[in-house]
């Protein structure tokens, strides 16, 4: 009998046993792994859809749930959700091809191409814009989301016009901007001559071979549409739309992972621009230039682990999340999407799926092994499985944050579950916030305020100015449960 690694993996943590000892007869086959990771897009809920392509080729390709419930309309592969901030790497390329084509420059300043755009967006480059070093207000701070109308990318661009400053100087730090990326679709526009959708539709879409893909504008119809959904107390109600979910340069793409096919073979060949261009999109960048390290592209995050690149990008808006994640070294492709932000998880699903069809060489994501052993086998060895996985970080990726996530994903339905997670981090990683976070939420929630308030304070000494959110959320917390 063959077992893939995988499943060699779950067998030697179900069993206890060494890999040189007798494995038990269960085996988990590809599917039922598969299944464990969508297993809340079974059955009638919203959907999820997702390829793995390995080499040029698929290598599956599988859906799960209702692309339209109202009307009981099953998901497929062709299903064409909306990207979200996925579609950052289109607007992205639509920008590089301009510049291939001659029309633009890096250092082309937004005022050049949009003339009565105000005096202090006179220093941001086509390259500040691209990279998310622009200083531009959020538009979402400017137009909430109880606004009157629902804003198109000219909005933006017209409440940007509005403002007389930046956050800060261009190009004097990194902050994620979508407003940023709605101003790139009008430079789009100005510069092309056409509407951000014609331009993406012949130049990227038709390119590529995205038959189906195309640009969100109100009233058009699209074809194999997902609605999204948002659950609310027993069931789930169609939340397709907000005031944000009409602008198109950061976030306007539908797509389907069977045209992400497509959309990969073309950032491994010159379809689209020349390799330069491409890898440009595909480095880092900070104040002085490009960088061999981990940050953020052109429409791409970049992660490097054991000297190998990762390229990824989520996306998330009203009633839709994705994951797309890239590592070209392996030639390995992973693209998720779905029509619920209800269920999270979709990037450490990416790398495992990625890990599982690389024939050993990713390692695999801890946090999902340990949660497939806790639902097979209980959680009370936690402990010495968590040890197991962590004497060998060649073959498994330990990520603090992710085994956090993996603690609140059993808060509402197994509490002491939670418990058992956060105590584990604290204890492996006690310079590390994110565990006494956890257990200052878990405290908090069963009543146990003077735990929580501990905790809470341990969380304001370990956390760094990189996490002042939850700084901020910490002291809040306990001036009010100290009352």
């Amino acid at each position: 009998m063959k077992y893939s690694s995988l499943t060699l993996v779950f067998l030697i943590l179900i069993c206890g046993c060494k890999p040189s000892e007798q494995l038990v007869e269960k085996k988990e086959s590809k599917q039922d792994v598969i299944n464990f990771l969508f297993q809340d897009y079974i059955g009638e809920k919203p959907s999820a859809s997702f390829v793995v392509i390995k080499d040029g080729n698929i290598k599956e390709c599988q859906s799960f749930g209702y692309a339209d419930l109202e009307n009981k309309i099953l998901a497929t592969c062709e299903t064409n959700y909306r990207l979200a901030s996925v579609t950052k790497q289109f607007t992205a390329m639509g920008i590089l091809v301009l510049i291939h084509q001659g029309k633009l420059t890096y250092n082309t300043k937004l005022t050049e191409v949009i003339p009565e755009f105000s005096e202090y967006g006179k220093d941001i480059t086509i390259k500040n814009l691209l990279s998310h070093r622009s200083g531009l207000r959020a538009y979402d701070k400017l137009y909430t989301e109880e606004g009157e109308k629902q804003l198109v990318d000219k909005d933006v661009l017209n409440l940007l016009i509005a403002q007389d400053s930046l956050l800060f100087p261009a190009n004097s730090k990194y902050q994620y901007s979508n407003s940023g990326y709605a101003v790139l679709a009008m430079i789009i526009e100005r510069v092309s001559g056409k509407t951000f959708k014609e331009f993406m539709d012949k130049e990227i879409f038709e390119k590529t071979g995205m038959a189906n893909s195309t640009i969100y504008l109100k009233g058009v119809p699209i074809k194999n549409r997902a609605y999204g959904y948002k659950f609310n107390d027993s069931i789930y109600e169609n939340k397709d739309q907000s005031t944000w979910s009409a602008i198109q340069g950061d976030g306007g793409v539908y797509s389907s992972v069977s045209d992400y096919v497509h959309w990969d073979k073309s950032l491994y060949d010159e379809t689209l621009v020349k390799t330069d261009l491409r890898n440009d999109a595909f480095s880092s960048w900070d104040e002085h230039g490009k960088t061999d390290g981990k940050g953020y592209g052109f429409g791409w995050q970049i992660d490097i682990k054991n000297d190998r690149k990762y390229l990824m990008h989520g996306g998330s808006t009203t009633g839709f999340l994705n994951y797309s994640l890239r590592i070209p070294s392996e030639k390995i492709t992973v693209a998720i999407f779905t029509n619920t932000q209800d269920y999270g998880g979709l990037g450490r699903k990416a790398y495992f799926l990625a890990s599982y069809f690389s024939d050993g060489k990713i390692p695999i994501p801890a946090d999902i092994l340990l949660d497939k052993d806790i639902e097979d086998n209980g959680i009370e060895n936690i402990t010495n499985k968590f040890s197991q996985l962590k004497s060998d970080p060649t073959k498994f990726d330990i990520v603090e944050k992710d085994l956090v996530s993996l603690g609140f994903s059993y808060l509402k339905k197994e509490p002491e579950k939670t418990l058992k997670v956060f105590e584990l981090v604290k204890t492996n990683f006690p310079n590390y916030f994110g565990g006494y976070f956890g257990l200052a939420q878990y405290y908090r929630t069963s009543g146990n305020n003077e735990m929580a308030v501990e905790y809470f304070k341990k969380v304001t000494e370990m956390a760094t100015s990189d996490d002042q959110r939850q700084i901020d959320y910490a002291n809040k917390m306990i001036e009010q449960l100290s009352q």
